[in-house]
């Protein structure tokens, strides 16, 4: 198993697995009980990038470790994942209901 330090990651560029510039990332959030990995902190390259991804109090888009396809030079995240994380959390959407 190969092992990256967490200090190269730091400012690393985020893409989706179609090529779309999303953010570089900012912080990784852990689960202080079993110590996985749940998030990945990215600060996006503009305000409309991740739409309406969960955010910090920062603005940073939280990403779900899920979404995480490979982390090399980049760190590349599955544009579906993306999409259903923002159909979950989208103004105006209520539990039970689906989009028009």
């Amino acid at each position: 198993m190969a092992q990256i330090m967490v200090s190269k990651l730091r400012a690393i560029g985020v893409i989706s697995d179609r090529g779309m510039q999303v953010g570089r990332l900012h912080d990784i959030l852990f689960d202080e009980k079993d110590g996985k990995i749940q998030s990945l902190v990215v600060r996006p390259i503009s305000k409309e990038a991740l739409g309406n991804v969960p955010r910090d109090s920062s603005g940073n888009a939280l990403i779900p470790f899920s979404a995480v396809m490979s982390i090399r030079d980049f760190i590349v995240v599955n544009e579906r994942v993306l999409a259903i994380q923002q159909l979950k959390v989208r103004p105006g959407a209520e539990a039970g209901t689906t989009p028009e």
